[in-house]
């Protein structure tokens, strides 16, 4: 079984990647932050309400500051999560602190120097996304009121963030299984043998 390394072997040559600074991978990364939400959207509606007090949502003018409050914190709680999932996957697999990058378009953790091999990184790439949508989806049946709106937000916005990690993911399920992968934040970059597979 391949491990993470910090040099790549030299019979390794590139075998592609993902970029936030490529077009057609911010496109790809468009369409599935929209796909996402809408599949997360349809399955937490399907999951019935509680019987609950404080059922009603309410818009009136005095709630506002507290709805943008709220819709804030279910930002930051998803972010720190988020990240914070894929920086343990990476934290187990190297035994070194991940580093985690916050910029006002994106945010990300990444393994530093290492290089992943193909298992370790789709785990650590699927794990947020994933782990995310169980739990809030199976917490929804227990949660009511103005939480279950906000709950439901954190779990639509973390499946909108998990859009370039389902394009990694999907490309890397195309690599043989000895491909290594370096996560550099802004760019994944993906690294194979010659006729690998």
């Amino acid at each position: 079984m391949l491990k993470p390394v910090k040099e790549l072997p030299p019979v390794y040559a590139p075998a592609g990647g993902v970029s936030i600074k490529k077009t057609s991978d911010i496109a790809q990364m468009l369409v599935w932050s929209i796909v996402l939400p809408l599949i997360v959207i349809a399955a937490a509606l399907l999951i019935p309400r509680p019987d609950l007090s404080g059922g009603n949502f309410n818009f009136a003018a005095g709630n506002l500051f507290g709805w943008l409050g709220g819709i804030l914190l279910v930002t930051v709680v998803m972010l720190v999560v988020h990240e914070g999932l894929h920086g343990l996957v990476f934290w187990l697999a190297t035994g070194e602190a991940p580093r985690f990058e916050f910029k006002w378009y994106y945010a990300s953790a990444s393994p530093g120097e290492w290089y992943l091999p193909r298992r370790q990184f789709m785990l650590a790439t699927l794990l947020p996304l994933v782990a995310i949508t169980i739990i809030g989806l199976a917490l929804l049946p227990f949660i009511g009121g103005q939480w279950r709106y906000l709950l439901i937000l954190l779990v639509v916005f973390n499946a909108s963030g998990a859009a370039g990690d389902l394009v990694v993911a999907l490309r890397l399920a195309q690599l043989p299984p000895e491909t290594l992968t370096r996560d550099s934040g802004a760019e994944v970059r993906f690294y194979a043998p010659p006729g690998g597979g």
